[in-house]
């Protein structure tokens, strides 16, 4: 399988210490700072882009969501108990 051909450029422009600190991560990654920037900006993007995912659901199911949504919250007595306890390691 033969690797795919890289036909395009990103040109950038960055502090020192940036660049630095990206070399650095990089290195201890064992790859070149184009694989690590690139693999990095691909997850970037990828998350970016499924935070905007629109789900589209019928006007029943919205108004049924949005009813448990905006109900008033119930407490719960574990959660109650769990909340007034102090513990050692809490200030």
């Amino acid at each position: 399988m033969s690797a795919l051909k890289k036909t395009r450029t990103i040109n950038l422009r960055i502090e020192p210490e940036a660049h630095d600190l990206i070399a650095r991560a990089a290195d201890v990654c064992g790859k070149s700072i184009t694989a690590f920037m690139t693999e990095a900006s691909v997850y970037s993007a990828q998350e970016e882009l499924l935070d905007q995912r629109f789900i589209g659901v019928s006007a029943e199911v919205f108004d049924a969501v949005n009813e448990k949504l905006t109900a008033p919250g119930v407490a719960r007595d574990q959660l109650v108990r769990l909340f007034e306890s102090k513990l050692d390691w809490m200030d």
